[in-house]
């Protein structure tokens, strides 16, 4: 979250469906946190399967950073 944080997002702690709700620059998208041997619950595979907005499973903050900061910043 700090590091989301660092760079101007706002970020909310959800914990159910996903762990955060991210907004950054007018975009909103949601983050689920997973270990390298973590796995999404039915009930997470199922929300993420009908959502129609952003989604992203990531494992570090890098990772949430490239998210919300695309690929082209993280370079």
């Amino acid at each position: 979250m700090r590091a989301l944080e660092a760079v101007g997002a706002k970020v909310v702690y959800i914990k159910l469906p996903v762990d955060l709700l991210v907004g950054f620059r007018g975009k909103n998208l949601l983050l689920e946190f997973k270990s390298s041997t973590g796995r999404l619950t039915k009930d997470q595979e199922k929300f993420i399967s009908t959502w129609n907005g952003e989604v992203h499973i990531v494992q570090t903050p890098e990772e949430a950073l490239t998210a919300v900061l695309g690929k082209e910043a993280m370079r």
